[in-house]
C-alpha cells in the first residue's frame, strides 16, 4: 500500500497558481478570491513582496514567509489570500493565536471559502478546541458534498503534533477513500525528518463479511468494522529490492472518535503500542 505525501498535504500553495476558484464547482457558492486577481491589484513594490513571501512559503521558510505577508497585509488588511497564507504560515511556526485571530473573519465572511474553513479547523485543533475542532470537520464535510472543494482533494491536514521527537501529521478524510476505505491517515516523521511510518484508520470492504458472520446485528444496522493499520518502507537490499512492513494494531467495532484515532496515533508513534500483526512483503519494482 502506497501513499504519495505530496498527494496528501492540504496543498494550499495551490493558491498561488493561476487556478480561479475553479474548485467552486457549485452554482450557489460564494465567490472566494483567488490569488490571480489579488495578484492583479498588487503595485510593483507588492507584487516583489508577495514573490519573495511566496518563495519562502514554498520553501517551508514559513517564519521569513510570515514577515513578508505582514508588510503586505498593512497595506492590505482584509485580504483573504494573505490572511489565510499568512495564517496557514502562522500554523507551520506554531502560533495558533495569529491564525485564529485571521482566520476567524474570513471563514465568516464566506462559509464557502474551504481553505479558510480547512485551515481554521486545523487551528481549533492544534490549539486543543475540540467542540469547534469537530465543527469545522462537519463543514468541510459539507463543502465538499456540496461540491466547493477540489474534486481531487480527499483528505485534509487536521493537526501536526510533536511527540518524543517525532512529528506527526494527522488528517482527516472528506469521504472514505482508496481500496482500504482510509477515514483518518497520519506521517510519521523522525527526527531527521524522515517519513518514518504511514498510519490509517481504515474500514477495508474485504474485512465486513467476516466481521458480519461475528457481529450480525451490528452488521445489519449498518455498523462496520474498522482497523489501525502501520505501513513502513524498508530500504533496498543488495539486490535492489524494496519492501513494505504492514501491521495491524487495533479494531474497533463501528468508527472511533478522532479523539480515539489521534490518542492510538501518538501511541504509536511514541512507541507505546505494539502491533497485533505484521507482515513483510516485497515491492513491484
Amino acid at each position: 500500500m502506497r501513499f504519495s505525501a505530496t498527494a496528501s498535504l492540504f496543498a494550499f500553495v495551490a493558491l498561488v497558481a493561476s487556478l480561479p476558484c475553479s474548485a467552486q464547482s457549485s452554482d450557489a457558492a460564494t465567490h472566494t478570491e483567488s490569488a490571480s486577481e489579488l495578484i492583479a491589484r498588487l503595485t510593483p513594490d507588492q507584487k516583489q513582496q508577495y514573490d519573495e513571501a511566496v518563495q519562502n512559503f514554498n520553501g517551508q521558510n514559513y517564519a521569513d514567509a510570515l514577515v513578508h505577508y505582514k508588510v503586505l497585509l498593512k497595506d492590505l488588511p482584509n485580504d483573504p489570500i494573505l490572511l489565510k497564507f499568512s495564517s496557514e504560515a502562522a500554523l507551520n511556526t506554531g502560533d495558533t493565536a495569529y491564525a485564529l485571530n485571521n482566520l476567524k473573519p474570513v471563514a465568516q465572511a464566506n462559509p464557502d471559502d474551504w481553505q479558510a474553513a480547512g485551515l481554521l479547523t486545523r487551528a481549533y485543533a492544534e490549539s486543543g478546541d475540540k467542540t469547534n475542532r469537530d465543527a469545522g470537520m462537519t463543514h468541510m464535510v459539507e463543502l465538499h458534498k456540496r461540491g466547493i472543494t477540489p474534486a481531487h482533494l480527499q483528505q485534509y491536514l487536521l493537526e501536526h503534533v510533536f511527540v518524543d521527537g517525532k512529528t506527526v501529521l494527522i488528517f482527516t478524510s472528506l469521504e472514505p477513500w482508496g481500496h482500504y476505505k482510509i477515514y483518518n491517515y497520519a506521517q510519521i516523521y523522525d527526527q531527521d525528518a524522515h517519513l518514518a511510518q504511514r498510519l490509517t484508520l481504515e474500514s477495508n470492504d474485504s474485512d465486513q463479511p467476516l466481521f458480519a458472520r461475528q457481529h450480525p446485528t451490528e452488521a445489519a444496522a449498518g455498523t462496520r468494522l474498522f482497523s489501525i493499520d502501520g505501513y513502513s518502507d524498508s530500504t533496498a537490499g543488495s539486490d535492489g529490492q524494496h519492501a513494505e512492513t504492514h501491521a495491524t494494531y487495533k479494531f474497533f467495532t463501528g468508527q472511533p472518535s478522532y479523539d480515539t484515532v489521534r490518542e492510538a496515533f501518538l501511541s504509536i508513534a511514541s512507541s507505546k503500542s505494539s502491533p497485533m500483526s505484521s507482515r513483510t512483503n516485497n515491492l513491484p519494482q
